[in-house]
């Protein structure tokens, strides 16, 4: 057998390697990622616009590298991905500097200092002319008016590196206008908050500090640890093949007991529905935002549910963790016990949910009454009830007449008693006096609203006692009405 080469053509594999999928967000992510393996405590980013000359630049405090150790990180697949990292290390592929820079732009420069030598080291890959060569070949200068500004930042540093990406044709896809500029800034916006939620750990413990031009960004915690009202579960440990991953959850408090500020804040970019489920961390930095990896649904009253799951550097390949640290699938020896975990904690928001006994949505909707139900918690089980103060309903009533109008609100408490949400609901029953004595009242007047009706007594009372809150009161309600 006679082995022969097959080495890629450079115009071909580097075009191939924009299109991997990383978004603006994901990006600069994983070059941040590399400032924060190299110890960095400062790391500041900067976007300027100016048409075709705009740029962005990734700039950190770090230990920097010399000529060989730059060089060596520039090539595509600069470390075998097998090779052990340690615990602080955030990289694996050694594909995240160049891949991620090549989705956004054609021209990538990085210059470096180690705090012992006076001197930078400069690298720069130009994609037009490794199209136009066909080689893999590397600058060791550059002369752009975008890295001369770009590099103004640097003049300060002792030690660091700086990465600059020019010629943002993927970032920057249509003609410069008013309105290209704002999107530009816009998913700035977008990427700063993105950065906050991956590396609120490393925020939060003021060991790092990111600035988005010059601006200094605060963690976004998923969690909510400060909130009196988030309640903890104990960590759990699931062990499989002499690794051990730490799972914590945590259900948030209910928005009833949120500010309206709280309340957008922990929604988080995408809302409080999609940001439920697993927060997936590699060495404490996020890789996934909220997942049931396909094992239960998002639903509304699953909102409440995140659940911290803290994975090492060595179970990349055992979670199947991308080139783009953006996604993750548990091992099947794992699977069950993860699926116990998410359905406990799915559950537990639904108490949390639905065991409150306020309106729903009140501190947004306050002020219109524009909610179609209300939420309350009437001996112990949550109940949901027609607004009776919406406003399309009063005026509605208003040209009724006073037996019509008795009639509807009959109609009403009959649509409420059956309604999906309140026929399938269950929980426990607490021996509430004084509320379950107004509760027969309540009873024994909508079963004489029924009799009024048109309800023989006989059918009046079966239809009542069919509605879960009035279980068990037939012969309360009897006594009451002298049937």
């Amino acid at each position: 057998m006679n082995p022969k080469l097959a080495v890629p053509d450079a115009a071909s594999l580097v075009l191939s390697l924009r299109s991997v999928g990383y978004s603006l967000e994901t990006a600069i992510a994983d070059i941040v990622d590399n400032s924060i393996t190299a110890k960095a405590s400062e790391i500041y980013i900067d976007a300027n616009w100016n048409s075709e000359f705009s740029f962005i630049s990734i700039c950190d405090n770090g230990y920097g590298m010399n000529e060989n150790d730059l060089h060596q990180a520039m090539k595509i697949g600069a470390k075998v991905p097998t090779d052990p990292r340690s615990n602080d290390d955030l990289g694996r592929f050694g594909m995240g500097l160049k891949t991620a820079a090549f989705s956004l732009c054609k021209r990538l420069t990085v210059m470096s200092k180690v705090s012992d030598k006076n001197m930078s080291n400069i690298r720069v890959w130009d994609i037009d002319n490794i199209v136009d060569s066909n080689r893999w070949e590397l600058f060791d200068d550059s002369q752009t008016s975008a890295w001369r500004n770009a590099t103004q930042r640097f003049k300060n540093h002792l030690q660091g590196t700086i990465v600059v990406l020019e010629k943002l044709d993927r970032l920057i896809t249509e003609d410069y206008s008013d309105q290209a500029i704002g999107r530009f800034w816009q998913r700035i916006a977008d990427m700063e908050k993105h950065l906050t939620m991956v590396f609120h750990r490393f925020l939060a413990g003021q060991t790092l500090r990111i600035f988005v031009n010059g601006k200094r960004i605060e963690p976004w915690d998923p969690f909510m640890r400060t909130s009196f009202a988030t309640q903890e579960f104990r960590e759990e440990f699931l062990t499989y093949q002499g690794k051990s991953v730490r799972v914590h959850t945590f259900i948030l408090p209910h928005h009833s007991k949120l500010s309206m500020k709280e309340y957008d804040d922990t929604g988080g970019a995408s809302g409080w529905q999609e940001q439920q489920g697993f927060y997936v961390y590699r060495n404490r930095r996020l890789i996934v935002p909220g997942t049931w990896f396909k094992m239960l649904r998002k639903n509304e009253p699953g909102q409440l549910a995140r659940i911290q799951l803290d994975l090492t550097g060595d179970m990349d390949f055992d979670w199947k963790i991308d080139v783009k640290k953006s996604s993750a699938s548990p091992p099947s020896i794992l699977r069950e016990n993860i699926r116990r975990i998410a359905r406990t904690a799915q559950e537990a928001s639904r108490k949390v949910y639905y065991f409150r006994g306020a309106v729903i949505n009140q501190q947004i909707k306050a002020e219109d009454n524009d909610a179609v139900w209300e939420q309350a918690s009437i001996r112990g089980r949550t109940f949901f009830r027609i607004n009776r103060k919406h406003r399309l309903l009063e005026e509605a009533c208003s040209g009724l007449g006073v037996d019509s109008k008795k009639k509807l609100d009959t109609f009403m408490s009959l649509i409420e008693g059956f309604a999906p949400m309140n026929a399938s609901l269950t929980g426990p029953i607490f021996n509430e006096t004084s509320q379950g004595n107004g509760l027969i009242d309540s009873a024994a007047h909508f079963c004489s609203d029924l009799i009024e009706a048109g309800y023989s007594p006989c059918e009046a009372l079966r239809k009542v006692l069919q509605i879960s809150i009035y279980e068990g009161m037939g012969e309360a309600i009897k006594d009451k009405l002298k049937l």
